[in-house]
């Protein structure tokens, strides 16, 4: 599972794509979860932080997981937004 999340966001996967995520948004849980709200993926959000993460706010999270399901979410959001 490591490996997976290193090839998303160590910037580079293993058929050399490159992934850019927003700095900005990094670790801002809460300009983010704005982002989510806009973009109608809410229910998302809930899903994978109560289903994956086994806690329903994102200050539950240790500062490691917090910041893997913050790029988890900054990654969806990109994707749905193109």
């Amino acid at each position: 599972m490591q490996h997976h999340f290193q090839n998303l966001f160590g910037l580079k996967t293993d058929n050399g794509i490159t992934v850019e995520l927003p700095e900005t948004r990094h670790l801002d849980p809460i300009g983010l979860r704005a982002d989510i709200e806009a973009a109608n993926l809410s229910e998302m959000w809930s899903m994978i932080l109560t289903l994956d993460y086994a806690v329903e706010d994102v200050a539950d999270l240790p500062p490691e997981k917090q910041e893997e399901f913050l790029n988890v979410m900054s990654l969806l959001l990109s994707a749905f937004n193109r």
